[in-house]
């Protein structure tokens, strides 16, 4: 019995070992995975809040460098002010590029709002969102342009405002297509497209014209114009800014940061724009002058 019992023991004791080691390698196996998830949630959630913190900071500079260029604005430093609002719109483009390439903070309601517009389609909105699209499209804004440019040589005799308009709304657009490439961010699903388009989605090409064209226009409309005036025409003008970019994000072929930086980078260009009518105009430009005699007038 004696021997039985020694026996049990002998097999009960490896037995109770290897259960032993078995739970330990478990739990060591369990800690290891849970501290690797812990380490991989906490990592990417510092490297979230970097990104974040790396576009808030973005937003402050682009926003300070426009502030700074209201200032000297209303100190008559027109050059200045042309400088530091051109840095802070290129700059806020850049950010919002950033922040798409890493799929950063500032994309996160692109999603939502993309969902918003898809829910409240309806058939009458759909065919306005087609007619606008279509009407603030770069061949059609090209075209506006190249009419309203000859209108403006035709009846004023003026070539500076026409040439300057033409200059500044090719240049946003070339601008776009620059960045559109640079960044390459892939279009909406197609499957909330109400028309498909394949190319690169930022920025928005149509926000961009559209922007470039109608805010020239306001500011060549409101030369020698009062206040009140201006700031009506601007306001038309970033009305129908607002229209092509809600249609083009209702249509689901852009998210909400395309249409942002499209007329960002429009904003950019116009600032030039704006700059090179002011110079026109001191220098008494806005006479009959010969194309070939622009570049003469216009002087940083």
């Amino acid at each position: 019995m004696t021997q039985v019992q020694q026996t049990h023991s002998g097999t009960d004791e490896p037995l109770s070992a290897v259960l032993q080691e078995l739970l330990y390698t478990l739990i060591g196996v369990l800690l290891s995975s849970s501290m690797s998830a812990v380490h991989a949630t906490a990592a990417e959630a510092l490297t979230e809040a970097a990104t974040a913190d790396v576009e808030i900071a973005g937003l402050v500079i682009a926003v300070g460098l426009l502030a700074a260029g209201i200032m000297l604005r209303i100190r008559s430093d027109h050059a200045g002010a042309t400088i530091l609002g051109t840095l802070g719109f290129a700059f806020a483009v850049v950010v919002l590029a950033v922040a798409v390439h890493t799929n950063g903070w500032l994309t996160k309601a692109d999603a939502p709002v993309a969902a918003w517009f898809v829910d409240h389609r309806t058939h009458a909105l759909d065919d306005l969102a087609l007619a606008v699209t279509t009407a603030g499209g770069p061949a059609e804004t090209a075209a506006l342009g190249l009419v309203v440019a000859v209108l403006i040589v035709w009846r004023t005799k003026r070539y500076g405002p026409a040439l300057v308009m033409l200059a500044t709304v090719a240049s946003a657009s070339m601008l776009c297509t620059i960045v559109k490439l640079v960044v390459g961010r892939e279009r909406p699903p197609q499957s909330i497209q109400l028309m498909l388009e394949t190319d690169f989605s930022f920025p928005s090409g149509h926000v961009t014209g559209t922007a470039a064209l109608s805010l020239m226009l306001a500011l060549l409309a409101g030369i020698h114009r009062s206040r009140g005036v201006r700031a009506l025409l601007l306001g038309i003008a970033l009305a129908v800014t607002v229209a092509v970019a809600c249609t083009r994000m209702y249509l689901g072929v852009h998210w909400l940061t395309d249409v942002l930086a499209g007329a960002l980078l429009a904003a950019c260009a116009v600032t030039l724009g704006s700059y090179a009518l002011h110079r026109l105009d001191s220098a008494g430009a806005f006479d009959a002058t010969p194309p070939r005699l622009l570049m003469n007038r216009i002087s940083l």
